[in-house]
């Protein structure tokens, strides 16, 4: 895992590499804010899953964090010896409440066109008359 900051909701996957193939591991994810419910973590339905090294000696598991705040992920093998651990921090989505606004009034120059196109008729009409007579 190589980010420090992701999105309250956003999955992201936690791995560690160069284990021992078909080893346990243990993922465990704690808040460092203690009023941070439990509810708040899913490690794939739980706060603390097992996971079984692959034969390239692998582990991963997928980690949602529901609630804003900082997050310790901590990855250990069967001893409990910590193998590999990682500061998250989950920050709220940011919605906006209205359009963003560009700075371009279209009425000035809607109103110059117009005026432009009125001044353009009435001088074509002056030709005309004056070509007629």
């Amino acid at each position: 895992m190589s980010m420090a900051t992701t999105t309250v909701g956003a999955s992201l996957t936690v791995s560690c590499t160069g284990l021992v193939p078909g080893a346990v591991h243990s993922i465990t994810v704690t808040s460092t804010d203690p009023a941070t419910p439990d509810s708040a973590i899913d490690v794939a339905g739980e706060k603390t899953t097992s996971k079984t090294a692959g034969a390239d000696g692998a582990v991963a598991g997928v980690v949602t964090l529901s609630a804003a705040g900082t997050y310790l992920i901590v990855v250990r093998d069967q001893t409990n010896t910590q193998l590999s651990s990682h500061t998250v921090t989950a920050v709220a989505r940011v919605t906006p409440t209205e359009l963003s606004e560009t700075g371009v009034d279209p009425l000035p120059i809607a109103l110059g066109a117009a005026a432009l196109m009125a001044v353009g008729a009435g001088t074509l009409v002056l030709v005309r008359r004056r070509q007629s007579s």
